[in-house]
């Protein structure tokens, strides 16, 4: 029977292909008939081939780019509580190696503060009062340093660059004589006081920093792939003829289809905050209601993408590699195994529209900083955009009636 089956597909085939060099009788001709059978339907498939061959080339040539785990462009705030030409020289030299950025001087520790909450800055640099004179007279005055530790690796590598380079600051001070001798004999003429355990993540535990972008990557995934592979499984099935007599509109249908995703979602995120909470200590210091609600928006937009994805796609295997492809652009580029700070500055206006980077930095603020809905601004308007785009464009490209 299956040589029967062999032999419809070799005459099949035959027709339009020659096959002069196989005859029926020579043991490889099965072979040559399957290979030029699988051959020809992936040359069918223009819409396989052209991700297939997309793939490598966006792989290579956006990530590696992308993805830098050198500290760049961390934003500092600074009180410069001296005013001097030494203090303001030091801010200089912290700015010069392209490791810091200062994103605003201020005069008081509360407005400092407030930056950190906000997430507009990484860091606040305090130069205390006297700070020139102190040095004048070798006291080793302390520049206190604190750092927002809710990136965890990036925070520790900052605090120590900003030691290197305060010490550097000293010893080039000292050898141009611009320190007279009780300074330049001094063995430590700047000293740093480094503070970050006070902030967010006292231990540096990468637990806290990754655990919540992991439950936001959680959602990402159920939603977009059960969408997606679940409403091409239909058109395969034939099933989805069926509706195409029926008077229900595209939206009720698409409602019909999100709504078990999208509680699936919201439980699957319910079980991964359980988790994160009780096996890897991770602090829930803000607003459940607040995440919850960020969640929900999030997901909205995900599902409607996983629909987005469906409607160019006719089979299942189609849909897998753009949803395969998306996810993992998305993802390398969310700053959650890479700073954002640290990408080059295209990676960095690219992810202000990327909304995996918008619900991981949401969620790791909301759980570890304890931020509020005014907070999180910036993220209510990027993931509001992406779930309105995203609705607007799945119920577009709905092709029920040419299914």
């Amino acid at each position: 029977m299956f040589s029967d089956v062999l032999k419809k597909e070799y005459l099949c085939l035959k027709s339009r292909t020659d096959f002069r060099d196989i005859t029926p009788d020579h043991p490889m001709h099965r072979l040559a008939v399957l290979l030029k059978k699988e051959f020809l339907q992936i040359f069918r498939d223009r819409f396989m081939l052209r991700v297939v061959l997309l793939l490598p080339v966006v792989q290579l040539l956006v990530l590696p780019l992308a993805a830098d785990y050198d500290i760049k462009n961390f934003r500092m705030a600074a009180i410069d509580r001296d005013g001097t030409q030494s203090s303001r020289r030091l801010l200089t030299k912290l700015q010069a190696g392209g490791y810091f950025s200062l994103t605003d001087a201020v005069p008081s520790w509360t407005q400092a503060e407030r930056l950190i909450e906000r997430g507009d800055a990484d860091m606040i640099v305090e130069i205390p009062a006297d700070f020139e004179r102190d040095m004048v007279l070798g006291r080793s005055p302390e520049v206190s340093v604190h750092v927002s530790a809710i990136n965890g690796l990036s925070a520790g590598v900052a605090a120590g660059y900003v030691n290197s380079i305060a010490g550097d600051f000293a010893a080039e001070l000292v050898a141009e004589g611009a320190l007279p001798a009780p300074a330049a004999t001094a063995k430590y003429p700047v000293q740093v006081n480094m503070v970050a355990q006070e902030w967010y993540n006292p231990r540096f535990d990468y637990k806290t920093v990754i655990v919540p972008g992991i439950l936001a990557l959680l959602i990402t995934i159920a939603g977009l792939s059960m969408t997606a592979l679940n409403s091409v499984k239909e058109k395969e099935r034939g099933t989805i003829e069926q509706l195409n007599v029926t008077p229900m509109s595209r939206t009720r249908y698409m409602l019909a289809k999100m709504i078990p995703f999208f509680l699936i979602g919201v439980v699957q995120f319910t079980i991964g905050l359980a988790i994160a909470r009780t096996v890897y200590g991770v602090p829930m210091v803000g607003s459940i209601g607040v995440l919850y609600g960020i969640v929900v928006l999030y997901l909205v937009g995900v599902l409607c993408l996983g629909f987005v994805i469906a409607n160019f796609s006719e089979t299942q295997v189609q849909a897998i590699f753009p949803t395969f492809f998306i996810m993992m652009i998305l993802i390398l580029m969310s700053g959650l195994f890479t700073p954002v700070e640290s990408m080059p500055e295209w990676a960095q206006r690219a992810d202000a529209v990327n909304p995996v980077a918008h619900i991981i930095s949401a969620v790791k603020m909301i759980l570890v900083k304890g931020s509020s809905a005014a907070d999180l601004l910036p993220h209510w308007i990027g993931l509001g955009l992406f779930a309105a785009a995203m609705g607007v464009l799945s119920v577009v490209t709905f092709r029920k009636l040419r299914a």
